[in-house]
């Protein structure tokens, strides 16, 4: 009976279970599926979510990349991992599904960010490119993120002057945009506009578009006129596991190029002997004279040159005290006392994950670096931290709260000179070394550069820069969103400068003597400078974005607010009572009754600022086949006055995607996708150097003569002022197409631009000195910018997992001020109508004068001496172009320009880059080349010029000149004093508007330097070990590498500086006389846990 029971409920409990399956199938049949992810190198993914679309059912990967889970046929999967593209896969009657994820990087190319939202970019109408961030920044020995991007992206110009640690980047788009300013782009993180890139960390970019054209650029209005750089910086990924990042990177820098002291310091002297000569005066090296010089030096190098291992100078032997003057013999290598190799080390710790419903991102980042000077080297350290995390708070709400602390730290040596313009302008026989007292039996330096170097006080900037960006997104609706953004940025920064009067070895004033107030007392001083600046920014839009059948439009309406404040305080004090506490009430001087040079001086300084703008655009395409964008913004700024503070600039662009047309089928096997675009716009500048135009400011100033005790002060007229001043309006015409080839392998973009700023804000006219003011300035000039930009780009997978890519680069622009007021005469010594900015106007080199015969029977350059300068055999023949017998400039004005022309242009062209690499079974390898295909430069100061400044030493590429036995020699007959020039505004004509050069060396063409180059700007070697063996410690990804910076140079400038060096020392103008280019060699590695 119980048996019998038992048999029924059995019965019952199959039938149960058995139509509970058949009824279960009848919707859908559940069963195992597995299958593995890797990543494009064949690598098993660790970790990966797959998970079951719409449900919360769902696994991970093992350490082989493995995964099992049931699922329907109907369900779909969905594969993702921090740092991969997701990727879904509908089951359907599979049961095995292995999946490839890419590095989301690499498909960042098809989302890319745009102003206020993203759009893909096969419907992208405007000019805008992308950064490739993982090659470009990731992992690099730089924290400067310009560094990174120069030469990456088509029309984007990066230059920079020197190599110094501090180097801020010079940054435009396209080319000039106005003379007055607005030349830089507009750089924005999150939404926020920042003032330098440099402020940005390049370990927390996760993606960078530059926007190129007004389409583009016009959404944000007021100061995006040169363009617009948005950084995307790194979040967390929702239903992600928490992940663990660490990278480091050590670096060592030495210079690219430098000039070398001359190899035989005799034969120099020699040189100058002859240079001195011809100035009418003898060779006199503060008091040294040639005869003893020359036999103490030649007597050092044969008894004591091989023995010297100490700084320490020996009297007698290393110098001596003749006649009451002292004489050094010790031949140095300034260089090697002066320069270190440059340390650099950077850290960067990250953390994020996510659930369902949030995800969070915290990063950290430690930098150091020690500049280029060996004795007191300035030194560079930053922390960088960032926190962000989303939320979605219901199914309507999105918040997003990010925030980021930055601290600089730079410390400095006191300038008491310009310690590279001493270091290059006197000999190496000069007192490098130090010499002990004998009656204190303590070691003193020099009077030289190296002896104030040593003695500096430290000196200290300190800089901290917080922001907090908020932003809620509300769904209203599932097409309307509602997003809202609010930052706040404060920047404290304080500069703390010591001086001090100190003690060296005075030869200065003939014989030796320990001097301890050197130098003047004007050094004897401590100074304060204390700033803060605050930006509030506000942005409120609107988005609708809905798809009818074959019709899709997006539309977005909104409002954009910032307001800036900047408050400085300066305080100086003079006369310290201890150099080593440099506190402005430990000094004798502080509250003087008259501000002199010597006396304390108390500075504040207040500005704010304000732009607003209502901005909206509509995107609209049919089929994916027609595209059409109209953009809006009605703009005010605070920088012009009322009557001219708003204006309205719109801009709009078409596209065609051929390949989309039923006639290109044909040639989809070819051509994969190839669209065509063309944009007209206009955007306001009001960057335009001054925030007080509309104002008619009166300036004060000392007169020279004395009432009482202290100089009269008087006030001067105010400055006129136009009513009808208003905004610059930039328009820009562009032409462009985009193209995929061989089944999206090959890619190409090319641009044609045109820029015109039209009402660039000059002077109106020329008035009378009696008006007593400057003319007013009004929106009565015109520049135009032409240019295009041409980009190639290849990725191939072969059959054996070798990864194979290459991109190029080409752009080229053209600048002319077509209309311009305030030169009626067109004079060149200014900016004139029908000038290409940049131009270098000079003399058409002939050769040299033979002889006296030669000079007598040319035509006459008279009017080109300066000083005691006379031409004669072997001095510099300029070509009588006029053919008036006279050689010299006319009056200066585009009609008369004597024997002037135009030799060259300064403005970099033709700026080109090309990177090859690929990847194998974990090893890695790129090459990047970054060059620029013609610039010309003229150069002053006597690394360019021999004998530019008197009493300037020759260096050895200048030791080829002519003599009656070397008439074909680099250089002419040597004169000391080349720096005065006859011809007026040579500062401007020549392109290099800090200093002039006369005599032999006019600007002219055979001296004009060619600073095209072509560099191997990066290569790296990596490898990447493979998953499974990291597995079992727990490490997701372990990747070593190295790589080197500035590697190889190929340039043909003609005097040893590196070619990307526009920099000039602060003293003279001395160009390369600066913080060197380096080459950089590091090493590093990146983990995953």
């Amino acid at each position: 009976m119980m048996r019998t029971f038992q048999q029924q409920w059995i019965r019952l409990g199959i039938a149960v279970l058995l139509s509970f399956f058949v009824i279960t199938n009848g919707y859908a049949q559940t069963r195992i599926i597995k299958g593995k992810v890797v990543d494009t190198n064949n690598q098993p993914i660790i970790g990966a979510s797959v998970k079951i679309v719409g449900t919360s059912t769902g696994t991970i990967t093992d350490v082989n990349g493995l995964y099992s889970l049931s699922a329907t046929s109907k369900d779909k999967l969905q594969f993702s991992f921090m740092g991969y593209t997701s990727k879904e896969e509908i089951v359907g009657n599979r049961s095995v599904i292995n999946v490839i994820l890419a590095e989301s990087n690499v498909q960042m190319q098809d989302v890319v960010v745009v102003g206020y939202g993203t759009q893909r970019k096969e419907n992208l109408t405007g000019a805008v490119s992308t950064v490739d961030v993982s090659k470009s920044l990731s992992a690099k020995p730089f924290t400067d993120v310009a560094k990174g991007l120069q030469g990456n992206v088509p029309g984007l110009t990066i230059t920079y002057g020197g190599g110094s640690i501090t180097e801020t980047p010079s940054i435009n788009i396209r080319g000039l945009v106005s003379i007055n300013g607005g030349n830089t782009p507009l750089i924005l993180v999150d939404g926020v506009v920042v003032p330098d890139i440099t402020m940005v960390n390049p370990d927390d970019i996760a993606s960078i578009s530059v926007l190129k054209d007004a389409a583009s650029t016009s959404i944000f209005g007021a100061r995006a006129a040169d363009g617009v750089i948005l950084i995307t910086t790194k979040s967390g990924q929702k239903n992600s596991k928490f992940k663990i990042d660490y990278s480091d990177n050590f670096s060592w820098g030495t210079p690219t190029q430098l000039p070398q002291f001359p190899n035989d310091p005799v034969a120099e002297i020699n040189m100058e002997v002859n240079a001195f000569a011809r100035q009418g005066s003898g060779f006199d090296m503060f008091g040294m004279q040639a005869p003893q010089l020359i036999a103490g030096i030649q007597k050092w190098e044969a008894n004591y040159s091989k023995n010297r291992t100490s700084n320490q100078m020996v009297k007698g032997q290393d110098f001596d005290i003749v006649n009451g003057t002292a004489y050094f013999y010790r031949i140095w290598d300034p260089t090697k006392i002066m320069y270190q190799t440059m340390p650099q080390e950077n850290h960067n710790l990250q953390f994020s994950g996510g659930t369902d419903k949030l995800s969070y991102f915290v990063s950290g980042t430690y930098s150091y670096q020690e500049g280029i000077l060996k004795i007191h080297p300035d030194k560079l350290s930053q922390y960088n931290l960032m926190a962000g995390i989303n939320a979605d708070v219901n199914n309507w709400l999105n918040l997003d709260v990010k925030t980021t602390n930055r601290q600089y730290n730079y410390d400095y040596p006191y300038s008491y000179q310009d310690y590279f313009y001493y270091m290059w302008r006197w000999g190496a026989y000069f007192p490098y070394g130090q010499y002990t007292d004998p009656n204190s039996g303590q070691s003193y330096y020099f009077r030289n550069v190296n002896g104030y170097l040593a003695n500096a006080n430290n000196c200290t900037y300190r800089q901290n820069t917080q922001n907090i960006n908020i932003a809620a997104t509300i769904k209203l609706t599932p097409n309307l969103k509602f997003r809202s953004e609010f930052s706040y940025m404060n920047i404290n920064a304080n500069r703390h400068e010591i001086g001090g009067q100190i003690s060296l070895w005075d030869f200065w004033s003939g014989g030796l003597a320990l001097n301890s107030t050197l130098p003047s007392a004007s050094y004897n001083e401590t100074d304060y400078t204390s700033s803060f600046t605050t930006q509030l920014t506000s942005n409120s839009y609107l988005t609708y974005d809905k798809r009818f059948g074959l019709h899709s439009i997006k539309a977005m309406v909104g409002l954009n607010a910032e307001k800036g404040t900047f408050l400085q305080q300066f305080s100086k004090g003079y006369g310290l009572m201890n150099n080593s506490m440099g506190e402005i009430a430990l000094v004798t001087n502080s509250t003087p009754p008259v501000i002199t040079s010597t006396s304390s001086t108390y500075g504040p300084a207040h500005t704010w600022w304000s732009v607003a703008g209502y901005f909206g655009r509509i995107n609209y395409d049919f089929n994916n086949k027609y595209l059409v964008e109209l953009d809006g913004r009605y703009d005010g700024s605070s920088n012009f006055p009322v009557s001219g503070r708003w204006a309205f600039f719109p801009s709009g662009s078409l596209g065609w995607r051929v390949t989309e047309e039923p006639f290109a089928k044909g040639i989809k096997k070819v051509v994969t996708d190839w669209k065509i675009r063309g944009s007209y716009g206009t955007i306001g500048n009001q960057n335009v150097g001054t925030t007080n135009l509309f104002l008619p400011v009166m300036t004060t100033a000392q007169n020279s003569w004395i009432v009482g005790s202290a100089k009269a002060t008087y006030t001067g007229m105010p400055q006129t002022v136009a009513s009808t001043l208003t905004w610059e309006r930039i328009n820009t015409l562009d032409f462009g197409t985009d193209a995929r080839f061989l089944d999206n392998n090959l890619g190409l973009t090319f641009d044609w631009f045109q820029r015109d700023n039209v009402g660039m804000i000059s002077s109106s006219t020329t008035l009378p000195q009696v008006f007593g003011t400057s003319a007013s300035k009004t929106n009565v000039g015109n520049l135009r910018t032409n240019g295009w930009e041409v980009a190639l780009d290849y990725h191939y997978q072969l059959h054996n997992g070798i990864q194979l890519y290459a991109n190029v680069s080409l752009n080229n622009y053209i600048t002319k001020i077509t209309k311009w007021g305030g030169n009626p005469s067109n004079s060149l010594t200014t900016y004139y109508s029908g000038m290409t900015y940049g131009d270098i106007w000079g003399f058409q080199t002939v050769g040299y004068f033979k002889d006296a015969a030669d000079v007598a029977n040319s035509p006459s350059q008279v009017k080109l001496q300066s000083g005691s300068f006379v031409f004669g055999p072997g001095d510099v023949k300029y070509a009588d172009l006029n053919k008036d017998g006279k050689i010299d400039g006319g009056s200066l004005t585009l009609a008369d320009h004597g024997d002037l022309k135009k030799i060259g242009n300064c403005t970099p062209q033709y700026q080109y880059s090309f990177r090859l690499g690929g990847s194998w079974k974990g090893f890695d390898l790129d090459a990047y080349f970054q060059g620029v295909g013609k610039r010309d430069y003229w150069a002053t100061g006597s690394i360019a010029i021999p004998g530019y400044t008197g009493s300037s030493i020759f260096l050895q590429h200048q030791m080829d000149y002519w003599t009656s036995s070397n008439v074909n020699a680099t250089y002419p007959n040597p004169y000391q004093g080349n720096s005065s020039s006859n011809l007026s505004g040579e500062a401007f004509w020549s392109g290099n508007t800090s200093s002039t050069s006369g005599n032999n060396f006019y600007p002219q063409t055979k001296y004009l330097l060619n600073l095209a180059y072509l560099r191997l700007k990066t290569l790296t070697i990596g490898y990447t070990l493979p998953k499974t063996v990291l597995a079992k410690a727990g490490i997701n990804k372990f990747r070593i590498y190295v790589e080197g910076m500035n590697l190889l140079t190929f340039a043909q400038n003609k005097i040893p500086i590196d070619p990307e060096t526009t920099d000039a020392s602060s003293t003279g103008s001395w160009y390369g006389a600066t913080t060197p280019f380096t080459k950089t060699y590091s090493f590093g590695v990146q983990m995953s846990f």
